[in-house]
């Protein structure tokens, strides 16, 4: 009974993780953009700047997971509160570590914000499979 729970949870990951990796890239990239843009052409200070830039991201972010990457089941109406939440704690990680390496260590915003995502995307990925988009079974 244990092998096949492992076996199924195997399946699962493997097929929605790489799809959950490339929401989160696509997503990625729009955060960059902005971010980058209103560093270097509005002169926005890089924490304001890499906020702003997780907003749009976020966006983005709920359409390609609930849509592809988890192929949500549950209404708009239980999955979009449960990423606010998952979304909040995230912007609070997200801001507390760039702003530790970005203004505490006085690493180059760019570097920081791939640090941070990087440290993000496994908390991310279990916050969305375990419970924004968990599937549930009637």
């Amino acid at each position: 009974m244990q092998n096949r729970h492992v076996t199924l949870l195997a399946r699962v990951v493997r097929h929605s993780l790489p799809l959950y990796i490339g929401a989160g890239g696509i997503a990625t990239v729009s955060h960059y953009a902005v971010t980058t843009a209103a560093v270097e052409a509005a002169h926005v200070r890089p924490i304001l700047a890499s906020i702003a830039g997780f907003s749009v991201g976020t966006v983005v972010k709920y359409w390609l997971n609930y849509s592809v990457a988890f192929r949500g089941s549950s209404r708009h109406s239980v999955a979009s509160p449960r990423f606010a939440i998952a979304l909040a704690i995230l912007f609070v990680l997200n801001a507390v570590i760039f702003a530790v390496l970005n203004e505490e260590l006085k690493v180059h915003y760019l570097v920081a914000q791939v640090v941070t995502t990087i440290i993000l995307i496994g908390p991310g990925y279990w916050l969305h499979r375990q419970w924004v988009f968990r599937r549930v079974e009637r």
